[in-house]
């Protein structure tokens, strides 16, 4: 029997959806929020997620990202469910790895054919084996992490130092075992855009080493960090030997590049709202943990500028706005997201 999580509001999913799933032979669990959702998938491993859009705290989007980032669920079908159309909300779904997205009103049949067809297309890629490896094995990404990581020199560094500058040779694949760094395009006019935002457990500087290119942007840290340093020698012998690996590594670059290219119309015409909410919801998904319900950030009004493509002053000025509309609290420089889904409908309106 295929297991469904839905995640949401109970007595509604329970009545309209969760029903009719038990009356065509799925198993279903239930999450009355996205944090206890989060907590269930890893613990039950569902065959499906069905997750409202829209909840207080942990959001959507929130619960979308930390499934992705967990080498036994990054694969899992997530559908989401809306009451209302938005394009660019939902394109946002899409480009973090979503699967479909419903409109109530939905009918039980338009419900059943896609939970039938999205969970037929898992079992068969779930099927495939990769080249070379197991079923096994490709779904241990923990392998994959401990063959380039173990053994390793590690180099610790405080905020704001760099690791490498624009222009460089690449000499190493960076791994983040602790804190997080930014990637950062500076203009000829001296104006900096970060352009890559890294946190524990993520790679960084392999886009260079695949292209065969000096780096692109500069890697400062943001938050003290302790980081793998994987001599490229090491990096490329691991990539020939085994495809898997790069494989993953291609996919990842994909992601970013659809990242980038979002992030980076956004501010060539959103308003300046648009830009500083998006900014603050951008960095909620990729650092937001999923025991915090609450995102808190610590983070200088300079950097924050450079995330948002916007200027300093500007920023400011906006953060006061939303701190009178009750959308974050500002303390000791930390920004706290009151209202992290009023801030998503200011950033995809």
């Amino acid at each position: 029997m295929q297991k469904i999580l839905l995640i949401g509001d109970l007595q509604q999913l329970q009545e309209n959806i969760g029903e009719l799933l038990l009356l065509h032979q799925y198993e279903v669990v239930l999450a009355p929020n996205g944090k206890t959702g989060i907590t269930m998938a890893k613990e039950q491993h569902p065959d499906m997620i069905l997750c409202e859009m829209n909840m207080k705290g942990i959001d959507g989007l929130g619960v979308l990202g930390s499934i992705r980032k967990d080498p036994l669920l990054e694969k899992v079908p997530v559908i989401f469910l809306a009451d209302k159309y938005n394009a660019r909300l939902f394109r946002a779904a899409m480009n973090q790895g979503a699967d479909d997205c419903l409109i109530r009103p939905f009918s039980n049949n338009d419900l059943l054919l896609t939970v039938e067809n999205r969970l037929q297309r898992y079992q068969y890629q779930t099927a495939l084996p990769m080249p070379g490896h197991s079923p096994e094995q490709d779904h241990d990404l923990k392998r994959m992490i401990r063959e380039f990581t173990e053994n390793r020199n590690t180099m610790r560094l405080a905020p704001y130092e760099t690791i490498y500058k624009e222009g460089g040779t690449p000499r190493y694949l960076y791994y983040i075992l602790e804190g997080k760094v930014k990637t950062v395009k500076t203009h000829e006019d001296g104006k900096d855009l970060v352009i890559g935002l890294y946190k524990k457990g993520d790679f960084f500087g392999y886009v260079a080493m695949l292209e065969e290119t000096p780096y692109k942007a500069t890697a400062i840290v943001m938050e003290a960090a302790e980081i793998v340093l994987i001599p490229r020698k090491d990096a490329e012998e691991i990539f020939n030997r085994t495809p898997y690996i790069i494989t993953r590594f291609v996919r990842m670059l994909a992601q970013h590049l659809t990242e980038k290219e979002e992030r980076l119309v956004g501010i060539a015409y959103d308003t300046l709202r648009k830009k500083v909410a998006s900014a603050l919801v951008h960095l909620r998904n990729k650092y937001q943990q999923p025991e915090v319900e609450k995102f808190v950030i610590n983070i200088s009004r300079e950097e924050l500028a450079t995330v948002a493509g916007t200027a300093t002053e500007s920023l400011i000025r906006t953060l006061s706005d939303f701190k009178n509309e009750k959308l974050i609290a500002i303390r000791n420089g930390s920004i706290t997201l009151l209202d992290a889904g009023k801030l998503e409908d200011i950033a995809f309106r």
